[in-house]
């Protein structure tokens, strides 16, 4: 049987997670825009949505984990169908809709970079995990009775590792309010069989978001 593809994130979470009360931890989440950077023909667009867990504070133990979500915007294109009916026109042309989602699990480490005027700093990470990602493909107005899109696109659900790196830049002292930009591979395996239009997404987040520091050391 295959195994599940958060299997292992969710497993170093759970051995982890008793460490959190020696440490001061933090919980961050933000939003902003995604443009996939892999297909330069009609690229996919989101809304990301990213949780990120720190368990500990010391610069010895930079581990976090990382689970990020796309809600998609539509991705509209033109396609052409065909028919050998004398009756009908020959070609018509159908709007295209590709709804693309993704979903991973990461786990990483963060390192500091450098700091302007010892108040906002910057942080690179470097991650590692699974993704999950969906194309749902819809011809709309398709009569698919008398005309043919000749090598449609079909819909597509795969699962993957990914690699990733981010740059966060941190507002303030305290390192609460932060924007980051995240860069994501395309899944590592291999090209569908089937020849479509769009290939696995390699999303680019600009995001904003806030931490939640929790069992601080005193």
């Amino acid at each position: 049987m295959r195994p599940n593809v958060y299997f292992f994130p969710i497993l170093l979470f759970v051995i982890l997670f008793p460490a959190k009360a020696k440490a001061q931890s933090a919980i961050s989440l933000s939003t902003g825009v995604s443009s996939d950077l892999n297909n330069s023909n009609k690229t996919f667009y989101h809304i990301p949505v990213s949780l990120q867990w720190s368990p500990f504070s010391s610069p010895k133990n930079p581990l976090f984990f990382e689970f990020d979500y796309g809600i998609p915007l539509v991705n509209e294109k033109k396609a052409n169908a065909y028919t050998q009916n004398p009756s009908l026109p020959e070609e018509v042309t159908l709007q295209q809709n590709t709804h693309a989602i993704f979903f991973a699990a990461s786990m990483g480490v963060k390192a500091y970079l450098f700091s302007i005027q010892q108040k906002s700093s910057f942080y690179l990470s470097l991650m590692a995990g699974f993704c999950h990602q969906n194309f749902k493909v819809i011809y709309k107005n398709y009569d698919n009775a008398n005309y043919e899109v000749l090598n449609p696109d079909v819909d597509l659900k795969k699962d993957g590792m990914v690699l990733s790196m981010a740059v966060s830049y941190y507002f303030n002292k305290s390192k609460d309010v932060f924007v980051r930009i995240h860069i994501q591979s395309p899944l590592i395996r291999k090209a569908p069989d089937y020849t479509l239009s769009y290939k696995y997404m390699a999303p680019m987040q600009l995001t904003f978001g806030y931490n939640f520091f929790y069992n601080k050391k005193k």
